[in-house]
């Protein structure tokens, strides 16, 4: 990589986190002990060499660009342990660029299908980057799922095939996935998530232990043995969101 592609990549890394601290509460963290997520420039510097640090630069950038274009409105920007988790993988392999090229492509790619700007339209990227939907799909089949990691290729390539199926039951109009009106955000789940009340459940759920991916830790011990979804609508109930 020339030293004018890697200066390039250090101005997307630094445009990015500017994206993120532009939004209206700032770059928030789950973690319980810190008021602001990791910058992105420091997560990528505790974890690559300088061979690798312009590529997992420019995926850190890619990714964290697609969250604030695909969810506005998303609250917490913890990439701590996606980062430490793609690196890694990339790192055991033989091609490290051409590993994080794909993961980043495919990460990108469910932004975009889950976001704003497609007919599915959640409202945040918490259920992805905290691992509740990773945990409820190993719960599912835990013998034969208990080795996927929560960004391993295996996981991402089911979300993207659940976000096509998504994509068809509201097309369909389908009685949990219907079409939505104009402007409007997806809430399937049986707790109220404006931004008012999605702040303090998931602060609730990181004071108590209850968030299966901590995020905000490059060294995160993922945990799909628990019911998550159980443990967050209980949380839910706790503070009156119940609906």
């Amino acid at each position: 990589m020339t030293a004018h592609a890697i200066d390039g990549t250090n101005d997307s890394l630094a445009e990015a986190e500017a994206m993120i601290d532009q939004r209206p509460l700032g770059a928030l963290t789950l973690d319980p002990t810190r008021s602001s997520a990791t910058p992105l420039t420091e997560v990528v510097s505790a974890l690559a060499d300088s061979r690798q640090s312009p590529h997992l630069a420019a995926a850190a950038a890619a990714v964290a660009e697609a969250q604030v274009q695909s969810f506005p409105e998303n609250l917490f920007w913890d990439f701590d342990f996606y980062l430490a988790s793609i690196h890694r993988r990339a790192a055991a392999t033989p091609d490290y660029p051409s590993h994080l090229e794909n993961v980043t492509g495919i990460t990108v790619g469910l932004m975009r299908l889950y976001g704003q700007q497609s007919p599915i339209r959640f409202r945040y990227v918490h259920d992805f980057m905290y691992g509740f939907d990773w945990a409820r799909w190993v719960r599912r089949e835990p013998a034969a799922r208990r080795e996927a990691e929560p960004f391993g290729l295996d996981f991402l390539r089911q979300t993207q095939s659940r976000g096509r199926d998504i994509v068809a039951l509201i097309d369909a109009d389908d009685d949990l996935y219907p079409k939505l009106a104009e402007g409007a955000s997806r809430n399937p789940f049986p707790f109220f998530r404006e931004p008012n009340d999605e702040l303090p459940l998931y602060r609730l759920l990181a004071e108590r232990g209850d968030v299966p991916v901590e995020a905000w830790r490059l060294d995160a011990r993922p945990d799909p043995g628990r019911d998550f979804d159980a443990l967050r609508q209980d949380a839910a109930a706790s503070l009156g969101l119940a609906r």
